[in-house]
């Protein structure tokens, strides 16, 4: 073959892989126009193995396509061969990809208009895409997941670090957006009543649905290990501040009283802190980086721990401990919005000394142990997907 003719096949193809792609996009085997339609925005792609604000959100989304609705993902600067591309895809979900016809989702949406909802994925959505959106499809109804009050958790961080001007300009940024910007949405996704009530000061209530995190039991409670082969604390965490706090905290002054007592007890630190820890500086941590797959922490640890001195919202973490049966201690922070009872569902502590005691005796008290281990069947109750599905409906 020619160079010519070959480089007229090359174009050919790229022709119609442009074509391919265009179709891709609204993924025409699973688009139906006599359907509603919702487009979830969000900054980052939610990867739901990774953490829980994530696995709320591909919850609320696989609710919405049972109830029967197109169901748009939009992250930017996502291709096809992004792993939860194809995830969301393999559950019937159209993800917006950047292609050759459509560099952006706003061109998409000039041509396309068929969407009724528009659900914006947490603050730093909000604040990127709502206007341009709002202006493109003025009629669609917008809703914002606050997933927690960012404001509130800067708040109770400057208390405790009061001269960080990070932690003030931000506050006076998430203020702005969750406060002025954000009752302006036709819904407000709150996740919690604590902070549906908080936000009751600036937001008309009729507004404001709650949505918690989506849990259920993972295993059967005789499948994990029982108190005498359960062995080790567990803490997981991420970059974001509260954790990075947390583990500070439970190395620095919780433990010291513990290994005091116990020092053969091992901590296991999940999640990518090390972006924002020198580990050397806490030798006596084991850190696990990322783990694909945490069941088996959560079924053989004896105890999860989550000493979180500031932060907001529903804590994903302790939920997930539930769905296998771990026990957990925690701050009044950490159970903030979870209808938990203190030595029924968990241990709570809020200050070293406590949060020390509460360790070692869950660690020694079998009965305790079990007592919280067995009730975490209805620690989940207020976090099922039938309570998410009625509230789904009152939007809907």
């Amino acid at each position: 073959m020619g160079i010519i003719k070959r480089i007229k096949k090359h174009f050919k193809r790229k022709e119609k892989l442009k074509i391919l792609n265009t179709q891709e996009i609204i993924n025409i085997t699973s688009f139906d126009p006599s359907k509603k339609t919702i487009l979830f925005a969000s900054r980052d792609i939610p990867s739901h193995d990774k953490d829980s604000g994530s696995n709320r959100l591909k919850e609320i989304i696989l609710i919405y396509k049972k109830i029967g609705f197109n169901c748009i993902l939009f992250s930017p600067h996502i291709f096809e061969d992004d792993p939860y591309v194809k995830f969301y895809k393999e559950h019937g979900v159209i993800v917006f990809t950047e292609n050759n016809k459509y560099k952006t989702l706003y061109e998409f949406l000039n041509d396309f208009k068929k969407v009724d909802f528009i659900w914006f994925n947490g603050p730093l959505a909000l604040n990127l895409f709502y206007w341009k959106i709002k202006n493109i499809l003025p009629a669609a109804k917008f809703i914002y997941d606050m997933v927690d009050i960012h404001f509130l958790r800067y708040k109770r961080a400057i208390e405790i670090e009061p001269n960080r001007i990070s932690l003030k300009k931000n506050y006076k940024h998430f203020y702005r957006l969750e406060t002025v910007v954000a009752p302006q949405l036709d819904y407000i996704i709150a996740i919690s009543d604590k902070e549906k009530e908080i936000m009751r000061k600036y937001a008309d209530e009729r507004k404001i649905l709650t949505i918690s995190n989506i849990h259920y039991p993972k295993i059967d409670v005789s499948e994990r290990n029982n108190f005498a082969s359960s062995k080790g604390i567990v803490f997981i965490g991420s970059i974001h501040e509260p954790n990075i706090d947390s583990v500070k905290f439970l190395y620095e002054k919780i433990m010291p009283l513990v290994w005091k007592e116990n020092p053969e007890l091992e901590v296991n630190v999940i999640g990518n802190v090390a972006d924002k820890l020198d580990l050397k500086l806490y030798p006596k941590f084991k850190f696990l980086g990322f783990v694909e797959s945490i069941e088996q922490h959560f079924m053989t640890s004896k105890l999860m721990v989550a000493p979180l001195r500031f932060g907001a919202g529903v804590k994903g973490k302790i939920g997930q401990a539930f769905e296998y049966f771990l026990p957990v201690v925690t701050t009044d922070i950490g159970a903030e919005g979870m209808q938990l009872v203190n030595k029924k569902n968990v241990l709570i502590a809020n200050d070293e000394k406590s949060f020390a005691e509460a360790i070692i005796q869950l660690n020694n008290d079998e009965t305790l142990w079990n007592t919280l281990s067995e009730n975490s069947v209805d620690s989940l109750r207020p976090f099922s997907t039938e309570a998410v599905n009625e509230t789904l409906k009152k939007i809907i």
